[in-house]
């Protein structure tokens, strides 16, 4: 699971285009993400990414930590943004991601804003 959680943040997030077939690989239809204290349904959580590609030159993700068990991974990692303007945006995220029939059903996730303008908290994963 640890394989298939970063093979998502390398084909979703960091991929600088939007590409809903990856998404549906990867993501149940059942999808539930809560972000502090938002939740996003499955088409919620589409409607994001596509959002977030269209004001995003560049995401990277690096993880500090990553932990399984048979249907559960929990992360930290950090998350920068290069924006539209040119501006960087940095993030520390924990999350908790759960699984069924090897897709992800449940995120569910904290952010803390390390750099950039606090109006730039939601450009984040």
């Amino acid at each position: 699971m640890e394989k298939l959680i970063q093979a998502v943040f390398k084909e979703v997030i960091e991929n600088k285009n939007y590409d809903e077939s990856l998404i549906n690989k990867y993501f149940s239809e059942d999808y539930i993400q809560e972000v502090d204290g938002v939740t996003l349904d499955f088409n919620s959580f589409k409607n994001h990414i596509r959002k977030l590609k269209e004001k995003v030159v560049e995401q990277k993700v690096v993880f500090e930590n990553i932990m399984s068990d048979e249907d559960c991974v929990i992360t930290k990692h950090y998350v920068t943004s290069i924006l539209q303007n040119e501006e960087i945006v940095k993030h520390k995220v924990f999350a908790e991601f759960k699984f069924k029939n090897d897709k992800i059903v449940h995120c569910d996730e904290l952010t803390f804003l390390l750099e950039g303008d606090s109006s730039e908290k939601k450009i984040r994963f």
